[in-house]
């Protein structure tokens, strides 16, 4: 059974070894290469009540984390986030990112102002395409080619769901 809490800055330094975990792949995240904590220190403290960021334990160890942050910094944008989920590489493939993004619905239902949440998934990475298709999210876009990375030109999909 999964836990969730809202991170706290002593967990940074473990979510930023669970993100590291997926640079390698370059198929998952943007960055080339390993990030620091320091580095995400101001990007971590942006995460407040009407965007959170959370830390999912299973049997008291920290297995990931998932986040709604701020889609774009202008008021018109207020009901809108950008989600991020990230495992472990042992915890992947088991269901767990399906549950959570269960426990960020229930979330948004019951506790947070988010009318539309925004996924940006590239296109090679089909396990969490299929997880946010099952969880209701819809793909409304296509940035082709947008982002270079690894050599390779990549392409980023964009889906969406509104509650």
């Amino acid at each position: 059974m999964l836990s969730y809490r809202r991170a706290k800055t002593n967990d940074l330094a473990e979510i930023i070894k669970i993100y590291n975990t997926a640079v390698p792949s370059h198929e998952i995240t943007d960055d080339e290469i390993p990030i620091t904590v320091e580095s995400r220190r101001d990007w971590f403290n942006h995460f407040n009540d009407d965007f959170p960021i959370w830390v999912v334990e299973k049997s008291n160890t920290i297995i990931g984390w998932c986040a709604l942050g701020q889609f774009y910094p202008h008021r018109a944008y207020r009901f809108s986030a950008e989600i991020s989920v990230y495992l472990t590489p042992d915890t992947r493939g088991h269901g767990y990112g399906q549950q959570i993004l269960n426990f960020i619905n229930q979330q948004i239902n019951d506790h947070l102002n988010i009318k539309t949440v925004i996924a940006y998934v590239y296109e090679n990475n089909l396990p969490s395409q299929k997880i946010f298709e099952r969880s209701g999210y819809q793909q409304c876009g296509c940035l082709p080619q947008i982002s270079f990375i690894d050599g390779k030109l990549k392409t980023l999909n964009i889906f969406a769901k509104h509650f």
